[in-house]
């Protein structure tokens, strides 16, 4: 769809390949490419109609973005998508883990690193990535700042450098495990596993019931460590949303 095609009109912060902010009124959205490999682009409705959202999906298509993907949906999340023309691209689970009772120990030494550089999380999340699925810089902060408070949790290998990491989104009652990802030097060590230990115990000890993460259905090895940990995959996946420019 061609921007002039739309009755909104937006107004737009940014330059495209970078972030992008969409407002019209109280409307607002935000936009950035999907990452370094993906040339989509990642819409993030703030808030807005179908009409807001079809115009900010026309912009970044008049922009070079050959598609616009939605952040993951649940069911109750897609009508306004689906009404500004998204339609079906991936489904991931949505998996549920329940704090009433002390996760087990870590098997690994982990620590919090919120001074860790970014560049130092990206080289550990690109490798353990397909090219699809990986961070770029603007992704990893966008799961770091998902929620009001966060932390990164870090292993460190036998030089002192980083194997391993996870970002823990803290919520009221609920905790997100946005990422788990071990480099593939150190995987088949169990660090993933200690890395989900200590997640799960931040949460518990921040006072959430309950921590929830998504994944991918393909990624088999990641679904067998989360059940393996006590994780049970809700009966409704969440559904990523696509618009072809």
């Amino acid at each position: 769809m061609a921007l002039a095609e739309s009755p909104f009109r937006v107004n737009l912060r940014g330059q495209w390949p970078g972030p992008l902010t969409f407002r019209r009124g109280w409307a607002r959205a935000e936009a950035r490419p999907w990452n370094d490999s993906e040339p989509a682009a990642s819409l993030r409705l703030v808030r807005g109609g179908p009409g807001f959202l079809e115009a900010c999906t026309g912009r970044l298509c008049d922009l070079g973005a050959p598609a616009v993907l939605s952040p993951p949906l649940p069911s109750g999340a897609r009508r306004t998508w689906e009404a500004a023309g998204f339609e079906d691209y991936l489904k991931l689970a949505l998996m549920r883990l329940s704090l009433d009772e002390q996760p087990r120990p870590p098997d690994h030494l982990v620590v919090e690193a919120n001074d860790t550089p970014i560049t130092t999380l990206l080289c550990i999340d690109q490798a353990a990535f397909t090219p699809f699925w990986r961070f770029d810089e603007h992704g990893l902060r966008e799961a770091i700042d998902a929620t009001g408070s966060s932390t990164i949790l870090l292993i460190r290998d036998a030089e002192g450098g980083a194997a391993g990491f996870a970002i823990v989104g803290f919520g009221s009652a609920i905790s997100y495990l946005q990422r788990v990802a071990v480099h593939p030097k150190w995987q088949g060590q169990g660090m993933g596993r200690s890395l989900v230990r200590v997640a799960a115990r931040k949460a518990r000890a921040a006072g959430a019931r309950v921590m929830l993460l998504n994944t991918q259905f393909d990624n088999t090895a990641a679904l067998r460590l989360y059940e393996r940990e006590g994780f049970v995959p809700l009966p409704e996946p969440l559904s990523l949303l696509r618009s072809i420019g």
